[in-house]
């Protein structure tokens, strides 16, 4: 029996077709089955079979259209289902916005689609799993729901699914926290114990803390609550497109660095909802996250010893800036770099900054690329 893995507590997610105003999947296209759905589509719609695309692995794509999709109705709902019933709908559409379904290994993993689909916090009464379950069953064998992701190296042997169950159960019980720090901690402790490490510091998380308030301001805003308990709802679908995405590297690191790379996230989101006076929704929250993979790499290891082998261009910034990140060159050079976290080079080169400049330096510090080393912990 395929064990099946949902990426999001169950009810978690709502979302409401009639009133989205999104132009539905906002042109994204449509994807659908070659072998179980094409024949059907040019039965009911002939005149659009100059505007299909077929591709390899069994699909056909219909194009965007920025003005959405070619179904969509007046009254934002489907009208390829209200002509030829729920049946007739695309398995995509069908299942919508939890559409993206994935193999990996002998699971099925269901994940939402949170950065297209402007999805709600349901608090336990949206979309349940045992409703996507019979959906799934009802569609059957597709290409569109058995899409192959490779495992990392070592998830299978460290039993990445017991753990990411665990963290998605445990992380009911921190929504309503008032700041996500306190969920971090619990799943670098749920690490620790899964993994068999001895000696894992849970100090890092309020480390780590420290330098990111210190660089980017206090998390202390009216909106802090309410993007915790987002970032939390998310925690589940950001951690399974980070551990899982092509190419990905060893699960055992990857995995150690999941708590304080969505710390990352929520440091930056708290700012972000500062300058636009109200917390980021959830698929806002799923934006910053992915467009900022590379910084939240790295201020995740802001607690980790690291070296420059050459210093950071800084020809065309201003003086201030220019001169800072000079120093902060130089320091990163010095061989007694390698027993200091980045976290304080950063932090001590920021004092000399206005604070409207400090927040700039981490992403600064990312032109340096390989020339950056991250020195490993002693054995």
């Amino acid at each position: 029996m395929v064990a099946t893995y949902f990426a999001f507590l169950d009810g978690a997610f709502r979302y409401d077709c009639a009133s989205c105003g999104q132009a539905c999947c906002r042109g994204k296209g449509i994807a659908i089955s070659a072998q179980q759905e094409l024949v059907p589509l040019l039965g009911r719609v002939p005149r659009i079979a100059p505007l299909l695309q077929p591709l390899p692995g069994g699909y056909v794509r219909l194009p965007d259209v920025s003005d959405g999709c070619w179904f969509l109705g007046s009254d934002g709902m489907c009208g390829y289902e209200q002509t030829h019933g729920r049946a007739a709908k695309f398995t995509t559409c069908r299942l919508f916005p939890f559409n993206r379904v994935f193999r990996i290994g002998s699971t099925q993993v269901v994940d939402v689609n949170s950065v297209v689909c402007p999805i709600e916090d349901a608090s336990g009464h949206g979309v349940h799993h045992a409703e996507l379950a019979a959906e799934l069953a009802a569609i059957g064998n597709s290409p569109l729901t058995e899409s192959q992701v490779p495992l990392p190296s070592g998830a299978k042997e460290l039993r990445w699914l017991a753990l990411e169950t665990a963290l998605r159960d445990d992380s009911a019980n921190f929504l309503d926290e008032p700041h996500f720090a306190t969920f971090a901690t619990q799943q670098v402790q749920a690490t620790t114990r899964h993994l068999g490490l001895r000696g894992e510091s849970l100090s890092t998380v309020a480390q780590l803390q420290t330098y990111l308030e210190t660089l980017y301001g206090s998390t202390d805003s009216p909106h802090t609550a309410t993007v915790s308990r987002r970032l939390t709802l998310l925690s589940p679908s950001l951690r399974f497109n980070a551990l899982f995405r092509r190419g990905s590297d060893d699960y055992r690191r990857l995995v150690r660095k999941m708590p304080t790379q969505l710390l990352a996230t929520f440091v930056l989101c708290v700012q972000a909802a500062v300058v636009w006076q109200k917390p980021l929704s959830l698929r806002a929250i799923t934006e910053l996250h992915q467009a900022q993979t590379e910084l939240r790499s790295l201020l995740a290891r802001l607690t980790e010893p690291a070296m420059l082998e050459s210093p950071v261009d800084a020809a065309e910034l201003p003086p201030s800036l220019a001169m800072t990140l000079r120093q902060l060159s130089e320091r990163l050079q010095r061989r007694d770099a390698s027993t200091v976290p980045l976290g304080e080079h950063l932090v001590t080169a920021a004092g000399s900054l206005p604070v409207a400049e400090r927040a700039l330096l981490p992403a600064l510090l990312l032109r340096a690329g390989e020339a950056l080393r991250f020195v490993p912990p002693h054995p």
